[in-house]
């Protein structure tokens, strides 16, 4: 009789343990960069088996946090409200949102993850609903129209990048870092007249 096979996991386990991974892997490495993969094991409370299961090394792992980041960062965007009040105000809450989201997954950022050519289509993918806001934001004169919108964008996630990048050396948190980021593209991109009202 040959060996019987240990019983296959159930899917929504394998789903569920994928989760706690990207979640503790996340948390840790975004306080220690230099954390291990035994390290992410323990704070998702799975053992390095588990881990390697699903990511066998840990380019696999950060590329599976590339990914999640992205994913959240869309679902981010939708809570948003990018329709509702003027651009400004959504421009305070996209970039309050994504400051958040950018000290959360700043593993990627921190290691130059971002710098892929498919990352960056990728994360001009999701941003493209901040696009039409700038847009908006220039045809209501809320925002300069003598810039691209793409290059505003542009220039919001870079400093997104920047500031994130800048806050562990100088201890600042998600707000922070987000009011910084703001202030910063408010005061190259909002027409005269609505510097004074932010």
């Amino acid at each position: 009789m040959p060996p019987s096979k240990p019983p296959a996991v159930p899917r929504i386990d394998v789903e569920r343990h994928q989760r706690a991974l990207l979640t503790a892997a996340a948390d840790v490495l975004a306080r220690d960069p230099d954390s291990t993969m035994a390290d992410v094991a323990q704070a998702a409370n799975l053992t390095r088996a588990t881990l390697y299961r699903h990511f066998n090394n840990r380019q696999t792992l950060l590329k599976a946090i590339q990914a999640e980041a992205l994913t959240r960062a869309s679902e981010t965007l939708i809570a948003c409200r990018l329709d509702d009040g003027d651009a400004l105000e959504v421009l305070r809450r996209v970039v309050t949102a994504l400051g958040k989201h950018g000290m959360r997954f700043r593993i990627i950022l921190m290691k130059a993850a971002d710098a892929s050519p498919r990352f960056l289509r990728q994360r001009d993918q999701v941003l493209a609903p901040v696009v039409d806001v700038v847009k908006r934001g220039q045809r209501e004169g809320d925002i300069r129209d003598d810039l691209a919108p793409e290059w505003i964008v542009t220039a919001m996630a870079a400093l997104l990048i920047a500031a994130v990048r800048a806050a562990s050396a100088t201890k600042q948190t998600d707000t922070d870092v987000s009011d910084l980021i703001f202030r910063t593209l408010v005061g190259g991109i909002a027409a005269k007249a609505s510097k004074g009202d932010s």
